[in-house]
């Protein structure tokens, strides 16, 4: 009886989705190119905005985005519990791409996936990259 009580204690502590444990996402996201797969804001989708963009986390920090032969250069860094991105001031001039500029907490990350939301919650801002 003694086993099985311990054995469920550890499958529950296990398998609870725990933000305190998330995976550092900056080694996936430093291999390969990503796309934006969803961006909403306060429940509006607004992933359609950054249709046609790729994106590369380059090792030493610099953040590309690349749409039909142009290309942005920002910075990003990445902890288990952050992902910083900056491609410059949230403004009208500079959408989509300022947009995703911010402080954003890692929810999950995978080799194929890296989900994130905003550090504000008032914003509540939603961002996932999915491995092209």
């Amino acid at each position: 009886m003694l086993l099985l009580l311990s054995g469920a204690t550890l499958f529950a502590a296990c398998s609870r989705n725990d933000d305190n444990n998330a995976v550092n996402p900056g080694p996936v996201a430093a291999s390969g190119t990503w796309r934006v797969t969803l961006f909403s804001e306060r429940g509006g989708d607004e992933t359609s905005d950054f249709s046609g963009y790729t994106f590369t986390f380059a090792d030493g920090g610099t953040a590309t985005a690349a749409k039909g032969g142009t290309s942005k250069t920002g910075s990003w860094s990445s902890s288990s519990k952050k992902f910083n991105i900056d491609f410059g001031v949230k403004s009208d001039a500079n959408k989509p791409l300022g947009e995703l500029t911010d402080d954003w907490l890692v929810i999950s990350a995978s080799s194929t996936e890296i989900k994130l939301r905003d550090d504000n919650s008032s914003s509540a801002e939603y961002l996932t990259f999915t491995k092209n």
